[in-house]
């Protein structure tokens, strides 16, 4: 997996691409063809201790997610939210949308299909289902 972000109105996206599933190498994080991973948590926490607290996880080119990357996603907006901020999904493909609902986390979880939408909802409240 690949990941680059990017700065739009006070929000750091993170357009994430390959495949979101851990497996161990030599005890590296690699993904399912064994190139190694960055660690989605690290950048997280680097963000966080940076002041960064609104990001929006773009996962438009992910093209599976396994259940340690549910894992990480959890901890991450867990962590994120103790520091006042939080995650939100932007596109995820068929695929991983089926594990968020099966899995129930597109309840916890604000997924956005429109970046705009993704970067308003930060300062919009979000509507109760």
């Amino acid at each position: 997996m690949s990941i680059t972000t990017r700065v739009r109105d006070g929000v750091r996206i993170l357009d994430m691409s390959g495949d979101f599933a851990v497996g161990r190498h030599l005890g590296q994080p690699v993904d399912l063809k064994g190139h190694r991973l960055e660690d989605l948590g690290e950048m997280i926490g680097a963000l966080l201790d940076g002041g960064i607290s609104k990001i929006v996880l773009n996962l438009a080119k992910v093209r599976f997610i396994d259940s340690a990357g549910l894992g990480q996603l959890i901890a991450c907006r867990k962590r994120t939210l103790d520091r006042g901020g939080d995650i939100k999904l932007l596109n995820p493909g068929k695929q991983v949308h089926e594990v968020l609902v099966m899995t129930l986390l597109a309840d916890v979880f604000e997924i956005h299909t429109d970046e705009d939408e993704a970067v308003a909802a930060f300062t919009t409240p979000r509507q109760p289902r």
